[in-house]
């Protein structure tokens, strides 16, 4: 399991798990920078938008994901 900033037990969204790189820019190729990020939580799951910029042509790009809902885990219960 993929361990949090402040706890190992924590289960972390999937979008959270892997930092995804950014797309190369359509228009030259270079890769773009993220320069902003969107994140909504809700009881269906998360909702990620990622707006990225390529830094030598100014093109503009935004990525949509979307992770599903994970329950907590419950805790022990010691008798």
């Amino acid at each position: 399991m993929t361990s949090t900033f402040l706890h190992d037990d924590n289960k972390v969204p999937p979008d959270e798990v892997v930092e995804r790189e950014a797309p190369p820019c359509k228009m030259c190729g270079q890769q773009m920078w993220v320069v902003r990020v969107e994140t909504s939580l809700s009881d269906n799951g998360a909702l990620s938008k990622r707006d990225y910029e390529c830094s030598r042509c100014g093109t503009k790009q935004s990525v949509r994901t979307s992770s599903p809902f994970i329950a907590p885990s419950s805790p022990a219960t010691g008798n």
